[in-house]
């Protein structure tokens, strides 16, 4: 295999630390970005629920939920209930994903995040092999040992925050072997870089990544890259043209999964009634899992744009218009949940739409929901959930906006 760009080879011993300066740049933009911590928004999202199920607003209303005098903002509907959700990202011909061309677009560059129709089903059936259920439960050896030991090394130090030394790390690390990055490649740098955090003004990364990706024989067949330099289909294009797909990969592939495993985290340790279920099974474990995704999914909105004039819900809707759906408002709705927003293992499942629906359902649900198992029993192996031997935890809750989980989960044996 060909050798990784030497800026980006951290050799054995820098690949902790550079996990650490990249999670370091993330907590950084989230208290940037949300300055003081937020009210909980799932108030406001339940008043709009009662109100109907689509609203007139604007993306800045929507996004920040304060409307700034004087300035007219973007107009856009904002989506809040469970069917009309459900609606709108199973219908890709009235509501299209190009919404994302103006803003993870001029991020990442096109990808098959933006993309509807064939072009995107092309996009995905090369994938798939990388992400269904079987080859994902490949990933498990890997994803406990990588576990395992930062649990130790939590305990052997008397503890730690559980999101920047387990859940990001975790995440990040999982994703990038499965898209192909050896081990000590600065995969920490390359993330900052994905999701637009680091600056390249230079165009020295994104240079290097795109000839990396000219040399197939610099990634394993069953890596994703690998599965995207051998399709044969037209539409995937070759070598540097995956640069996109590399960055999108790297940043839906951790940013969504590392939160959702601190709010599970913080769930779990909260209430030791749920690690106890979680420990007593995998039956157990699921019902905490897709429970904890329902009660806080961790990206509260994704977006779509009006392919034609249609009507969602009693709201008409025109050619070109925004969409806003809510996924975390939907997840909480009380015409489908009773109760909806108490934490309850033992009501009747139901689909939730934490990972989406449609065309467009996370490419990488079970790869989450994999990792999210092994840091269940990691758990349950380290940390008695009662007793005076229990560990204590100290964090200030689930926080944000768009983005929600605990900032912080320390843990303290």
């Amino acid at each position: 295999m060909t050798a990784v760009p030497p800026f980006l080879d951290a050799g054995p011993d820098g690949v902790a630390e550079d996990l650490a300066a990249a999670y370091a740049l993330v907590h950084t933009f989230d208290t940037d970005r949300s300055g003081p911590p937020p009210g909980n928004p799932h108030a406001e999202f339940a008043a709009l629920r009662h109100r109907g199920p689509v609203h007139r607003s604007t993306l800045e209303d929507v996004l920040t939920g304060a409307r700034v005098p004087g300035t007219p903002g973007t107009p856009a509907w904002h989506v809040v209930s469970y069917q009309a959700v459900d609606q709108v990202l199973r219908d890709e011909r009235d509501f299209s994903s190009s919404a994302y061309a103006d803003s993870m677009g001029r991020v990442v560059g096109r990808s098959f995040l933006e993309m509807d129709g064939a072009e995107h089903r092309a996009w995905r059936n090369a994938l798939h092999g990388g992400f269904h259920r079987q080859a994902v439960t490949e990933q498990r050896s890997r994803v406990r040992r990588s576990v395992d030991a930062r649990l130790r090394a939590l305990a052997d130090q008397g503890g730690g925050d559980l999101v920047g030394d387990l859940a990001f790390p975790v995440a990040l690390t999982t994703i990038a072997g499965i898209i192909g990055f050896p081990p000590g490649t600065r995969i920490g740098t390359l993330y900052t870089w994905a999701v637009g955090l680091l600056d390249d003004a230079d165009g020295k990364i994104a240079t290097a990544v795109a000839e990396w990706l000219g040399t197939p024989s610099a990634w394993p067949a069953r890596s994703l890259v690998g599965r995207l330099l051998r399709h044969e289909g037209p539409v995937i294009g070759t070598g540097p043209e995956l640069l996109p797909t590399v960055r999108l990969l790297l940043s839906t592939g951790t940013e969504p999964p590392f939160r959702s495993l601190a709010t599970l985290m913080y769930a779990v340790l909260s209430d030791p009634a749920l690690l106890e279920t979680a420990r007593a099974g995998e039956r157990g474990a699921t019902a905490v899992i897709q429970e904890c995704w329902r009660w806080e999914c961790p990206l509260t909105w994704v977006l779509r744009r009006c392919s034609a004039d249609t009507d969602l819900c009693g709201a008409r809707l025109r050619e070109g218009d925004l969409v806003c759906v809510n996924l975390a408002s939907a997840n909480r709705d009380e015409s489908r949940w009773a109760d909806a927003d108490r934490l309850d293992i033992h009501r009747r499942p139901l689909p939730h739409l934490a990972m989406g629906t449609g065309p467009h359902i996370c490419l990488g649900r079970h790869l989450a929901a994999l990792e999210a198992g092994e840091i269940l029993a990691g758990l349950a192996r380290m940390a008695p959930p009662v007793g005076p031997d229990r560990p204590a935890l100290d964090t200030d809750g689930i926080e944000g906006r768009g983005f929600r989980s605990p900032r912080r989960l320390i843990l303290r044996w």
